[in-house]
């Protein structure tokens, strides 16, 4: 009987999922279905599965389920987000014919980032296709050849005395010394389009908005892609998909990059916070507090450099989930009375994102608690097991494709979870212990060697060799007939995937060698240039140079200078030989003039941005969505 209920059930299932990749109306019907799967779930396994045996199955038990609780409430919060169109319209109730352009102050924030990139990312906002804007390199480093190249090149430079508050520090100092109408926020990284600022102004017409928010999409591949090609940067599911959902409710997350702000909001809520490492986001809901609108604008404005390593990657999230506790300790969202239901609601369950890992590392280890303790976590026959479980992890399987198509899936989720778990769990109890308040710079570091970091998955290796050690003895327990069966089953096909998640999380100690900036951050070109009478071909470029294809007739010496010209554009470029590898040489810009400097770095941030598009059109992906 149970057979076939499940049978006409999952048939059901199925011809609803494929009805609602057609019509949206079907799919807001198959997201509720869910959710009611989902709650039918959580009730059942509170009255009918906490086991009773004793005190440690019944502790055990309680906590399972409320990890499961707080799990479910993300994903099924998340499906509900995706069930209704992604974006919002906005429209301005005025004269749009009048012309609109207010000032804008670009500031391009550094730290300790390659001098050479930043005065790249700095022309290519000077060669941006808009008159009334100014260019500021903020700069906490306080290095006296970034002040010198930025005054060559006629681009502002701000700094100050030290460096308290870190970025937040950094950006009301700018605010201080600039008076424009808006500010673009840059992270020193991010090479930006032409009309990034075109493309949102007209949306400051109307008073009410304080923030247009961009994306950050990226230009270089994170550990996970580079250990499967499959993969797909994990920030693509949180700025495509997500973030646009969040904007719906006026409750986007600002990410401190790829921004344009009204200056007097900002101003009106005291500036940029400093009680928290993650600034930004608390800046964000600050804004929204104060009543204001924020936009987001789901097209890629600005491609920028993601972690190259897990330790990096590791510092990152680290940094964030203990940011975003701050906030939530320090401003208290629910008791801002400037926000509505729904974006505290909104906001309260990003906070809980974070303590998902808690949940990952319950579920991580639960299973070895009765394969090596007897310990029992879940009481449940084997035919309530299949009627109350299986249709809800399907439907969450297939929510997955419905709403987010080709980024990401649940085995995909299982393994970028299996990597974070132990780091945000980490980062968040010592953030329960003690308070951190310095800001870790991500330093995104090409690696230059293969070499195993052992360290950052240390607690990953641990993991694995415990489940590992479970399986043994469930496996033993179970040739040797002592009962329990199925659970053993169960408990082992539990365990195998989450060895496989694991599996790849080690994997991501490995350092992939990456040769230079001309091999992890170069785009693929075809430009020709003159020297001494011969003609080269440019066929890859970087903003830290470039390679030409071996002439026969030519020698390059690596550690002389050489200057070529681009008979095309008519300029010079002014290099240094690096290497010469045989069929092809590869020089470094050096000592360009303003005119040079700014033509590679206008062509470069064109040729990357066309060059480094998505796998698959994004813009049209949510359109389709929408519709």
């Amino acid at each position: 009987m149970e057979l076939v209920y499940l049978s006409g059930l999952f048939l059901v299932i199925f011809l609803l999922y494929f009805l609602a990749k057609k019509n949206n109306r079907i799919k807001q019907l198959f997201s509720k279905i869910t959710i009611a799967f989902l709650l039918i779930y959580l009730v059942w396994r509170l009255f009918f599965t906490i086991p009773i045996d004793s005190s440690a199955s019944l502790v055990f038990g309680i906590i399972l389920y409320i990890a499961e609780v707080i799990g479910l409430f993300v994903y099924g919060f998340f499906v509900y987000l995706f069930s209704n169109k992604l974006s919002k319209e906005y429209r301005y109730e005025g004269d749009e014919a009048e012309e609109f352009l207010p000032s804008v102050a670009a500031f391009i924030c550094t730290y300790n980032e390659d001098i050479k990139l930043v005065i790249a990312t700095a022309l290519a906002v000077k060669a941006l296709k808009y008159p009334n804007k100014k260019i500021y390199i903020c700069d906490d480093g306080h290095r006296e050849e970034l002040k010198e190249m930025a005054e060559r090149m006629n681009l502002g430079y701000l700094t100050r005395e030290g460096n308290a508050n870190a970025k937040a520090g950094n950006i009301n100092y700018a605010l201080s010394q600039t008076s424009s109408d808006l500010i673009l926020l840059l992270d020193a990284d991010f090479i930006v389009k032409k009309n990034i600022i075109f493309e949102a102004v007209d949306y400051f017409r109307n008073p009410k908005v304080a923030l247009v928010q961009y994306p950050q999409t990226f230009y270089n591949k994170y550990p996970f892609q580079l250990l499967r090609k499959s993969m797909y940067n994990e920030q693509e599911l949180f700025m495509r998909f997500l973030e646009p959902a969040l904007s719906r409710e006026n409750a986007l997350i600002h990410i401190g990059t790829n921004a344009i702000i009204r200056r007097s909001a900002l101003e009106e809520i005291g500036g940029v916070p400093t009680s928290s490492i993650t600034e930004d986001m608390a800046t964000g809901m600050l804004l929204q507090d104060a009543g204001y609108e924020t936009i987001f604008i789901n097209k890629a404005y600005a491609l920028g450099i993601t972690p190259y390593t897990a330790k990096e990657l590791t510092s990152q999230r680290t940094r964030w989930a203990q940011g975003t506790k701050q906030i939530f300790d320090h401003f208290k969202p629910r008791r801002l009375k400037g926000l509505s239901f729904m974006q505290k609601l909104c906001y309260y369950n990003s906070y809980l994102y974070w303590f998902t890992s808690f949940q990952k590392i319950i579920f991580l280890l639960a299973p070895t608690l009765f394969m090596v303790f007897d310990i029992f976590i879940v009481r449940s026959n084997n035919h309530q097991l299949l009627l109350f479980f299986l249709p809800p992890f399907i439907m969450i399987s297939l929510s997955f494709r419905l709403y987010v198509p080709k980024i990401r899936n649940l085995t995909s989720s299982h393994t970028y979870d299996c990597f974070v778990a132990p780091i945000h769990t980490g980062a968040l109890i010592k953030e329960f212990m003690k308070s951190q308040k310095k800001f870790n710079v991500t330093k995104k570091e090409i690696v230059g060697s293969n070499a195993f970091d052992w360290r950052t998955v240390l607690p990953h290796i641990i993991l694995f060799t415990w489940i590992s050690f479970a399986c043994l003895v469930a496996g033993y327990r179970l040739y040797r007939g002592e009962g329990y069966e199925f659970g053993y089953i169960v408990t082992l096909i539990w365990s195998i995937y989450n060895l496989y998640g694991l599996f790849y999380a080690i994997l991501i100690g490995k350092n992939r060698f990456i040769e230079s900036d001309s091999e992890a951050l170069s785009i693929a070109i075809n430009r020709q240039l003159s020297y001494d009478a011969k003609t080269f071909e440019m066929y890859q470029m970087s903003f830290n140079g470039f390679r030409v294809r071996t002439h026969p007739e030519q020698i390059f010496v690596p550690g002389e200078s050489y200057v070529f010209y681009d008979d095309k554009r008519r300029f010079t470029i002014n290099s240094i030989c690096l290497e010469d590898h045989g069929s092809y040489v590869t020089f470094a810009f050096n000592n360009l003039t303003p005119q040079s400097a700014e033509e590679l770095a206008s062509y470069y941030s064109d040729q990357l941005n066309a060059a480094k598009q998505l796998d698959f059109d994004m813009e049209e992906e949510v359109a389709e969505m929408n519709s």
